[in-house]
């Protein structure tokens, strides 16, 4: 209960952050290029991080319901994933953040059950980033109408790569392990 506590007070706290920087986003004088990639950043840090640290304390994937996480073409959503690079994605994140061995298998244990914890996991992991994808998207928009063309394009850049690919990442697990959810359900 103790970690619930702590991963929602600093979700409350990065989401005050997101919150008071949205508070002075439209009186911002156009800045250095540094600048504004230093703000696009943080934007998306702590709006991404307020709900990523929800999503670790909470079961906040089931506020959408489970037809969304359905995929009803797996075959075009791999096929359009591959074509955009969300294999070199996923390679990425597993040479890099996600390289420890212990890591890997905490998501997934190669066990029966360890599919049923996996598939949660990518929903969970899927709604920590769709979110956060949705309001700095709307962000963008808002950067774009203040004319801050800069901003707006480094806010969408990090966004595509900080939520759009790993939402398509998580969607494309789930294609290739849906098949396997009945079978799980009913054993």
């Amino acid at each position: 209960m103790g970690k619930k506590i702590l991963l929602t007070l600093a979700s409350a706290f990065l989401m005050f952050r997101f919150y008071e920087l949205m508070l002075t986003w439209s009186t911002l004088p156009s800045q250095s290029l540094s600048i504004q990639f230093i703000l696009a950043f943080l934007a998306n840090l702590f709006i991404l991080g307020a709900f990523a640290l929800a999503g670790f304390a909470w079961p906040t994937y089931r506020l959408l319901p489970e037809k969304y996480y359905r995929i009803s073409q797996p075959k075009e959503l791999l096929s359009f994933s591959k074509n955009i690079g969300v294999p070199i994605f996923q390679r990425f994140l597993l040479f890099t953040f996600w390289r420890k061995k212990a890591m890997q298998t905490s998501y997934f244990n190669g066990t029966k059950s360890g599919i049923k914890a996996f598939i949660t996991e990518s929903k969970r992991s899927e709604f920590g980033h769709l979110i956060p994808f949705i309001i700095v998207s709307v962000l963008f928009i808002w950067s774009l109408m203040l004319k801050e063309y800069w901003t707006a394009i480094f806010l969408q850049t990090l966004n595509v790569i900080g939520n759009f690919y790993p939402i398509l990442l998580q969607r494309s697990h789930r294609a290739r392990t849906q098949r396997f959810e009945k079978f799980i359900e009913t054993s």
